[in-house]
């Protein structure tokens, strides 16, 4: 069985996630950045500032930029790293999870009429499946090198800038 079927399906699912992405932060008057940090954040159970940085692709002074809002508008903490105290470690707050919730309702609802189609096995396979590519995904992600630097004294890379 081919599974090229499949892999377009699922590049069009997440074209698909990305453009209501924009949508949602277009409608609530938000920077996308924005919205995909609290998802970050909240799907992680927090990160540190490179961290979220890495899964966003910013720059140190990026990061600091975009948790400074979030942090001044209530939806993310600051706090010391519990393993490592030189560390610091955002974290989604009560008000930020809300905030992330009444926007994926409008996601969760043709999700829920899609799969609720499904057989209880059925969906403990797509689940699975769902799982598997995740991690796998996540792990060619984070396994991924920054482009190396054009010039040496810039001390950044021009992609981080794009």
């Amino acid at each position: 069985m081919s599974t090229e079927p499949i892999a377009q399906a699922l590049g069009r699912l997440e074209l698909a996630g990305s453009y209501h992405r924009a949508a949602r932060a277009r409608r609530i008057g938000v920077p996308q950045v924005e919205l995909s940090a609290l998802e970050h954040l909240d799907a992680m159970s927090g990160l540190t500032p490179g961290e979220l940085g890495h899964r966003l692709g910013l720059t140190s002074g990026g990061v600091t930029a975009l948790t400074g809002r979030l942090i001044e508008a209530g939806y993310v903490t600051r706090e010391r790293h519990p393993e490592d105290g030189r560390m610091r470690l955002l974290a989604v707050t009560p008000a930020g999870r809300e905030r992330l919730r009444e926007h994926l309702e409008p996601v969760l609802e043709p999700v829920d009429e899609t799969l609720g189609r499904l057989s209880g096995s059925e969906a403990e396979l797509v689940a699975r499946v769902l799982d598997e590519l995740a991690a796998r995904r996540e792990a060619a992600a984070a396994a991924t090198p920054a482009p190396e630097r054009v010039y040496a004294s810039d001390g950044y890379t021009r992609a981080l800038l794009m």
